[in-house]
């Protein structure tokens, strides 16, 4: 019986140094690039209407406003329903009070939205001001009969200011599978809105 040796293979250190540098350039590359994907991600652009502003995302389309809406922006990029933030700036009574205010809120999304439903409402403070929170769930479906859309579960935020004779209601709405992603970019929003 012969006795078989298998010859061992040892790295230089020049080998081991090219493996490492490679491992090196590649964490350096990735991080290049999630930071870039960030900084494109976070541009905004400027609005001002009515002595209320707020940084909107670039790239977003801006949809007409409707009834009290001063701001409805949509991202195209989006699938499902296309994430949404929309800006109101709602007459008040002069000493309606902040239940006073969400209740006539809820009220209408409960009458305009389909299969409306509260998750949670509660009181806030964003950037140092009170504000009441409203998270809600609805079903978004396409009114053309021709398209064979089958229908989006929406989930929505609503936050609202009272602002002497108005309340101002900032909305977020997403398609429930995009909602827990999208939230961070709309938090920036929230932060940027000044009246």
């Amino acid at each position: 019986m012969t006795a078989t040796t298998i010859p061992t293979k040892t790295n230089s250190t020049s080998q081991r140094f090219a493996d490492w540098a490679v491992i090196g350039i590649t964490v350096v590359a990735l991080l290049a690039g999630y930071l870039f994907k960030n900084s494109v991600e976070s541009r905004s652009v400027p609005f001002t209407v009515a002595g209320i502003s707020a940084q909107t995302p670039q790239g977003w389309l801006l949809n007409t406003a409707q009834g009290n809406q001063i701001l409805h922006v949509t991202d195209p990029l989006s699938s499902g329903f296309g994430t949404t933030y929309t800006i109101e700036n709602n007459p008040i009574a002069p000493n309606a009070t902040m239940d006073q205010v969400v209740g006539l809120l809820i009220l209408d999304r409960g009458q305009s939205l389909n299969s409306f439903r509260v998750l949670e409402q509660k009181k806030v403070t964003v950037s140092g001001r009170t504000a009441y929170e409203i998270g809600y769930v609805y079903v978004e479906s396409n009114p053309n009969l021709t398209h064979n859309d089958i229908p989006n579960i929406v989930r929505g935020l609503d936050y609202i200011f009272l602002n002497g004779d108005h309340a101002i209601v900032a909305s977020y709405w997403a398609d429930e599978n995009a909602f827990s992603s999208d939230l961070g970019r709309f938090q920036q929003f929230l932060g940027s809105l000044k009246f």
